[in-house]
């Protein structure tokens, strides 16, 4: 496993941990927030959460190949 790819999932990891805490921040200082604003935030959640997603398979599937699996 190569250093640059620990150093992908670990950035994926950190943006997406911002993104929770910025969407935390934003709804503990609203009492009511519109429908499309909430719809528009967990897009933006989800979008993070395929990254660090993508960069955890990535990982495993290229650690099976050097572990000998096909």
């Amino acid at each position: 496993m190569n250093d640059p790819e620990i150093r992908n999932l670990m950035k994926a990891a950190a943006e997406r941990q911002l993104a929770v805490t910025e969407l935390q921040e934003k709804y503990a200082m609203s009492d009511s927030i519109p429908t499309e604003q909430l719809v528009l935030d967990m897009r933006e959640l989800l979008a993070t959460e395929r990254l660090v997603l993508d960069a955890i398979i990535t990982l495993f599937v290229k650690i099976g190949h050097q572990n000998g699996g096909d």
